[in-house]
């Protein structure tokens, strides 16, 4: 019976003890980290962390009004923008087929429209990963000009909120 007793009262303590802690916060705009790049074949994965300190990260597919509309900046939510080594300097790669970088040549950006990632419980602070697939090609297949690449990642809350953005090593594809 003394042996039940305490065991009970050391169920109890813990209990106690758990519900003294402060819940985790994070400030209000998502913070992202930078974490790794795989090449798989001709596509890649890059992976990074975030916290968000009211977990308003993601979109339902019915969020249509503005500014989630279809053709708006904020339609989509991650952008990860891919970067070339050129003569020492890194530009923004371009999807010219001709392979001169033409200024009328569309900068290559994958965009992404993730979904709703809310906690439900009392605590909305978000922290997590997230893996994301670059295809058909994580480089540019029209570059004759480098073989050194580079990602930057944004990531856009429900509120607006841009997160800073981060940038992965160089890669050597």
């Amino acid at each position: 019976m003394i042996i039940s007793k305490s065991k009970i009262a050391i169920v109890f303590l813990s209990f106690c003890l758990l519900s003294c802690l402060k819940p985790i916060s994070y400030p209000n705009e998502p913070i992202i980290e930078y974490v790794s790049f795989e090449s798989q074949s001709d596509s890649g994965k890059l992976t990074f962390s975030f916290t968000d300190g009211d977990g308003d990260l993601g979109l339902d597919q019915n969020i249509l009004t503005p500014p989630h509309e279809p053709g708006n900046f904020y339609y989509y939510n991650l952008y990860v923008n891919y970067y070339e080594l050129m003569d020492g300097e890194w530009i923004r790669g371009t999807a010219d087929p001709l392979g001169n970088n033409s200024p009328f040549a569309d900068s290559i950006t994958y965009s992404y429209r993730i979904e709703n990632i809310s906690s439900t419980g009392q605590n909305k602070a978000l922290r997590g990963g997230m893996d994301i697939i670059l295809e058909p090609f994580y480089f540019n297949p029209y570059s004759t000009h480098s073989d050194s690449i580079k990602f930057s990642i944004l990531f856009i809350d429900r509120s607006l909120n841009h997160s800073n953005i981060v940038f992965s090593p160089t890669i050597v594809r």
